[in-house]
């Protein structure tokens, strides 16, 4: 009861902060809940390390209460590139063949609502040094010459980087397809994309990135969870969408493979996200604190784990959340 008087406290004064330009503005409060299974572990194994994505406070994003139930000793820290907040563990005892941890998070999600976007910008060319991280490639989200041609065709005649961002938008949406039946997709490889325009919302935002990026625009890539309206399920997979940046309006998201599936929200996703999400970390090639040599992710949603330094063989992850 604790928890949901806190809930309701922190909507309403979410709710009376929100200005009357707003409007609607609709919001979402749940519990949810991240198991992990380490199963086959050698007897004879040593040190176990885990690392574990952790979601971060937004103005569209509240974590009002986390229950940490993990073995041994943990730390909450952050990635040095992008500042993600991750949970490092290390568990030391022989013997076992299986571990288990959870975190169970209180989450309050709001929609985030496209802002005034009338922008006419000059181009722009120079950023701070937090800006340029995302104007460089990473090793499957690609600034090849392809990409650089197709960017320069479809964003020629545009005048301000907002009118190229969404004429970038509105040749993803149009050209790629989102279909899973053909292996390599969900590993948001920009040249695979291009090749056969298929895949799922990792490949159609790693397109988009690359080409946000060969326009000079920054961009980067952000993943968590789907959390439909039912009220309790299991979380079946992972979600992802992008967000680009215009000086004087921040960083605005796109989600353009919910777009493709709901192609009257097409408008609505070049701008706005829905509060049916939560947002773990941000960023390709995450490379993990306190490991050594570092580890190199392409992107961190699910469990990451070594046994006396080596991967180990096997992590089930079970998600779960109860609406309030």
């Amino acid at each position: 009861m604790k928890v949901k008087k806190i809930i309701i406290t922190m909507l309403i004064g979410l709710m009376t902060g929100i200005s009357a330009d707003a409007g609607n503005i609709k919001s979402q409060s749940f519990k949810l809940t991240y198991s992990f299974t380490i199963s086959d572990i050698p007897k004879d194994a040593e040190e176990i390390r885990y690392w574990m994505p952790f979601p971060p406070q937004s103005p569209y994003q509240t974590i009002i209460k986390v229950d940490i139930n993990v073995p041994g000793k943990h730390e909450i820290t952050k990635d040095e590139k992008y500042k993600n907040k991750i949970l490092c563990g290390v568990y030391k005892n022989k013997g076992i063949s299986v571990l288990k941890g959870s975190l169970t998070f209180y989450v309050i999600r709001q929609e985030r609502l496209g802002k005034s976007m009338n922008l006419h910008d000059p181009e722009q060319k120079f950023y701070s040094d937090d800006l340029k991280v995302y104007l460089q490639p990473s090793r499957l989200v690609t600034l090849s010459t392809r990409i650089k041609e197709i960017a320069d065709r479809i964003t020629k005649g545009k005048n301000n980087p907002l009118d190229k961002a969404k004429a970038i938008y509105n040749y993803v949406f149009e050209n790629m397809e989102y279909n899973k039946s053909t292996p390599g997709w969900g590993l948001g490889d920009t040249e695979r994309a291009c090749d056969i325009m298929q895949g799922n919302c990792t490949d159609f935002h790693s397109l988009f990135i690359s080409l946000a990026r060969a326009s000079c625009i920054p961009a980067k890539f952000v993943i968590g969870l789907s959390i439909p309206d039912q009220k309790e399920a299991i979380v079946e997979g992972y979600h992802c969408w992008a967000e680009f940046y215009i000086n004087g309006a921040g960083w605005i998201p796109v989600d353009i493979s919910n777009a493709w599936k709901d192609k009257s929200k097409k408008e609505y996703y070049f701008g706005s996200l829905d509060k049916n999400r939560i947002e773990f970390t941000i960023g390709r090639d995450i490379i993990l604190p306190r490991t050594q040599p570092p580890e190199l992710l392409n992107y961190f949603i699910y469990p990451f784990v070594k046994i006396d330094g080596d991967k180990s063989y096997h992590v089930d992850v079970l998600i779960s959340y109860s609406l309030f």
